[in-house]
């Protein structure tokens, strides 16, 4: 059963202002999230993706809540609260657009 479907769009330009403050990273990515050198489109497609999660469970408190990480292929995948969680991340002309769907 689906419990959640979220989506979100944000432009490129504003997260590659916001990673000017060296906080913002580290109030937006999880540990997990930040290693390794992470370009503004990648930060913006996790922006994206963690507010599309949000929207599927309005509960969550914090952008610590969900690591939105690669698996060996590339692809993306959430982890966070239980669920089955479904993510699709794509950039074109300077957007970042997530889609999330959690299913129980």
């Amino acid at each position: 059963m689906i419990l959640g479907i979220g989506t979100d769009l944000v432009q490129v330009s504003r997260i590659e202002s916001a990673m000017e403050n060296p906080r913002f990273l580290r109030r937006l990515l999880t540990p997990q999230e930040r290693i390794g050198d992470k370009g503004a489109e990648w930060v913006a497609g996790r922006w994206a993706a963690k507010e599309a999660a949000f929207k599927c469970l309005p509960n969550l408190a914090s952008w610590q809540d969900v690591s939105v990480l690669s698996g060996p292929d590339g692809s993306p995948y959430i982890e966070g609260p239980p669920g089955r969680w479904w993510v699709s991340i794509t950039h074109e002309g300077g957007f970042a657009l997530a889609f999330v769907v959690l299913e129980d």
